[in-house]
């Protein structure tokens, strides 16, 4: 069980990856709206979303002659924004010692 969990930890454990997903969250995608919207290469695009397909955070949908993204569970967005509040609220702790 844990390597199923650290699997899924490793595969977002990337800045692109978590930018995909991030971006996924807004709305389904292709590979090439994907490059487009984060400025990366389409190769590069497709390594990571096949991280991210075999650690079933994304699914993939065939839409013509298009295969279109999405994130398969919105659990996921909502362990990314624990993880944001956890680290704001850590940034803050830091401050106020440095101003204390």
């Amino acid at each position: 069980m844990l390597d199923l969990i650290w699997n899924k930890f490793g595969a977002l454990a990337n800045p692109i990856r978590l930018k995909i997903i991030l971006a996924l969250n807004e709305r389904p995608m292709c590979v090439c709206e994907l490059s487009e919207y984060l400025s990366e290469r389409q190769p590069l695009i497709s390594q990571h979303l096949a991280i991210l397909k075999d650690s079933s955070l994304v699914e993939a949908k065939r839409m013509g002659n298009r295969i279109q993204y999405s994130v398969s569970d919105g659990k996921v967005i909502e362990i990314i924004k624990l993880m944001e509040d956890l680290t704001v609220q850590k940034l803050r702790e830091l401050v106020d010692i440095q101003e204390g």
